[in-house]
């Protein structure tokens, strides 16, 4: 079910018509009701640059049930639904779905209250000023001081609402602020718009000369709201801003403590239940279904011989030494394994440490520990991937859509074990030139796709009978290939949304690992690998092979490279975009043959 269905919204302070369609766009996507009209049933005012409108003062006003969000959030909101995140969670004792989804936005995407407010806190006999200026902070206030008023700052920031906050008339920052003509309200107001939640009206807190005496604290300002009633206790503070950066989880950090829990598990003998943590990789979470090795009481280790690198540290090698012995694993100097760091370059390997020896990560020991059995050999996952660190990775022009930023990747149907070696990859190579995003928008320039979630794709095809096939065969033969439900849906829509609305090249994570390989100091200083290549590309927008070509700069070459790029980047005028054509792409075959096809007849269904 979409998250947001039967919550109406309600737009407010929109004055672009091309951002409003797009919003309610939006919110019609994620299932809600999109209502110009502030009607009884409206549940959400979405606020756009101002909140100097009659809607959201009588909102403010009489309306203690609808919730004040800024379009950012939704945004944000609809990039984690394309992510596939689960942006409304379980409530405990809470079943109405709308009422879900009104808690969450209340709690996590409430607009800032203050947040185009410039307050200045003058003298204050009756309460903390360190309190005020933090609640301010708190409601998001655009700027807050406490220590001394300054002059001019009105002109200085015209599109801001500035307002000198105090408890007595008396003193030169009062008198100055008058002289500029800024509101002088009672510090009251700044209590009431933390209890509201909303940014309240100047006019029943406005200082005067003689105040009545017999008016008590709590009727100060008691006129600016008609709903007090129902918010006798304060609103959740605003603990989370709209952005995208705060708002959505780092992928790297998403799975942290259910990836140690393998490890945990496979050390629960030992008192230490301490992970890999400097350089090594993560563990993944167990999979959702049990191995189906039959001699499950078999230790997967039994009598495999390893020998684990000095490259690891102290703690991370007593770690590894433990797990393999604990699953009857033997360590010896002449082994049939080495494990060495998964963000350790090959060329840095002396010639007697990689002789007549199965060269592995550590990301060997978690896939056999997460699938439960010995995976020989091993797979593409297990075996080192980084060559060399001085490389610089240079994307076609026509493949970027943001020319500042390197190569932006997003990824879809991965889970588990898989997830994490790939995002683990994905940071390691970070410096060359790729940039791992978790939501997939308009700037992104590739997808990368896990092929086992695709069952469209016959089995006889070059996608699945290539050099990299065994990336995916664990997963087929021992893992839960058909994820969960939430999962499904992202990459459904993931794909909607390239074939729709962004066409960007789709690729298994194939391309990663021949990229890579490719690093070796012993080969060509400058090579190039396509992305319509038909061992990796799932879709491709139309265009020519060099256009999604990827050029690698190795050795001393690779910093200059990468400063005149950065400098061409700048230069380039910003509609040098890639194509987007409707019409799609089959992969590369072999020596640069392609076929068009339309879009309704590439790999994966519309």
């Amino acid at each position: 079910m979409k998250p947001f269905r039967n919550v109406i919204f309600c737009p407010t302070g929109f004055n672009d018509e091309e951002i409003s369609k797009s919003i309610s766009r939006k919110i019609l996507k994620l299932g809600g009701c999109y209502s110009k009209d502030l009607t009884r049933q409206v549940n959400v005012l979405v606020i756009g640059k101002s909140k100097e409108t009659n809607k959201y003062r009588f909102a403010v006003r009489h309306r203690h049930d609808i919730v004040f969000i800024d379009l950012g959030a939704i945004d944000v909101l609809y990039e984690r639904w394309l992510a596939g995140d689960d942006i409304i969670g379980e409530q405990s004792g809470v079943v109405d779905p709308v009422t879900c989804a009104l808690n969450t936005l209340r709690a996590r995407y409430s607009a800032g209250p203050l947040d185009n407010f410039y307050i200045f806190i003058g003298r204050v006999d009756s309460f903390s000023k360190d309190r005020l200026e933090e609640i301010c902070h708190t409601l998001k206030c655009y700027k807050c001081n406490s220590s001394h008023f300054v002059k001019d700052c009105k002109s200085r920031n015209d599109h801001k609402t500035v307002v000198f906050v105090t408890d007595s008339l008396q003193g030169a920052r009062v008198e100055a602020a008058i002289e500029q003509q800024i509101p002088i309200v009672h510090y009251k107001w700044i209590l009431d718009c933390q209890r509201r939640n909303a940014a309240l009206e100047f006019d029943p807190y406005y200082l005067l000369p003689k105040i009545p005496e017999n008016l008590t604290f709590d009727e100060i300002g008691l006129e600016s709201c008609n709903c007090w009633e129902n918010l006798s206790k304060p609103t959740l503070e605003i603990g989370h801003t709209t952005t995208g950066a705060a708002t959505s989880s780092n992928l790297f950090q998403k799975f942290k403590v259910e990836g140690d829990r393998i490890w945990e598990k496979a050390m629960s003998k030992s008192d230490s239940n301490r992970v890999l943590n400097q350089g090594a990789a993560k563990l993944s979470p167990p999979p959702e279904v049990q191995g189906n090795d039959p001699n499950g009481d078999v230790s997967i280790f039994q009598g495999v011989t390893f020998n684990i690198s000095h490259r690891f540290s102290q703690q991370q090698a007593d770690i590894l030494k433990r797990v393999i012995e604990q699953n009857e694993g033997v360590l010896q100097a002449e082994s049939e394994y080495l494990v060495i760091p998964s963000d350790c370059p090959l060329d840095l390997l002396e010639n007697d440490e990689i002789s007549n020896r199965t060269l592995v990560t550590e990301f060997f020991i978690e896939r056999c520990l997460n699938y439960k059995f010995l995976i020989k050999p091993p797979d593409s996952w297990s075996k080192p991937f980084l060559r060399n660190r001085n490389v610089t990775l240079i994307p076609s022009r026509t493949l970027l859509h943001d020319n500042d930023q390197p190569l932006q990747v997003a990824i879809t149907g991965f889970h588990g074990v898989e997830l994490l070696h790939l995002t683990k990859i994905l940071k390691i190579i970070e410096p060359m030139g790729i940039k791992f995003v978790e939501y997939l928008n308009k700037k992104t320039d590739l997808l990368l796709i896990n092929l086992p979630a695709l069952p469209s794709i016959p089995r006889d095809h070059p996608l699945w009978n290539n050099q990299y096939r065994d990336l995916f065969t664990a997963q087929l033969e021992h893992g839960n290939n058909s994820s969960n439900q939430i999962l499904r849906n992202s990459l459904k829509r993931k794909i909607q949304f390239v074939k729709q609305e962004h066409s960007i090249p789709v690729v298994t994570p194939a391309f990663l690992i021949d990229l890579l390989s490719r690093t070796s100091n012993s080969n060509s200083t400058r090579q190039t690998v396509c992305l319509n290549n038909i061992s990796w590309c799932i879709i491709c927008p139309r265009g020519s092979k060099e256009s999604f070509g990827i050029e690698l700069v190795l050795g001393k070459d690779s910093k200059d490279e990468s400063r005149s790029t950065k400098a061409s980047r700048k230069r380039t005028n910003s509609s040098s975009i890639g194509p987007t054509g409707r019409r799609t792409r089959t992969a590369d075959k072999g020596n640069g043959d392609t076929i068009d096809l339309p879009a309704q007849h590439a790999l994966l269904p519309t």
